[in-house]
């Protein structure tokens, strides 16, 4: 990854994350965290990841896409590029991942203990 991407990263993460903070959709009433974004080598298009704590995650992802062309353009608005990457939002699980490896690693050593 380049720097220019990390940079476009970091600046659509923060950009995101406080527009969503800011204008509080009523539909998302659970907690909403935007925990990264993989923007493209060619810069056209953003994977932006979140997660979400009580409520369910494809409600939230319908909120989200519901709202992308409002989130695309006030992109469009704060940001100085050429072309504005085209978002998407993507469910991030690594933290359900990490969760099951963590689970499967305490039932390897119980079952160690056991024996």
């Amino acid at each position: 990854m380049t720097k220019r991407q990390q940079q476009v990263n970091s600046l659509l993460q923060k950009e995101i994350s406080s527009y969503l903070v800011e204008v509080g959709f009523e539909e998302i009433t659970g907690f909403l965290t935007i925990t990264g974004v993989d923007v493209s080598p060619d810069l056209e298009h953003a994977k932006v990841f979140f997660s979400v704590v009580g409520q369910k995650e494809a409600h939230v992802q319908a909120v989200l896409q519901k709202h992308i062309y409002e989130i695309q353009g006030m992109l469009m608005g704060k940001i100085r590029m050429r072309k504005i990457p085209r978002i998407a939002f993507v469910l991030d699980t690594s933290g359900e991942y990490a969760q099951h490896i963590s689970k499967l690693i305490h039932d390897l050593h119980e079952d160690d203990s056991q024996q």
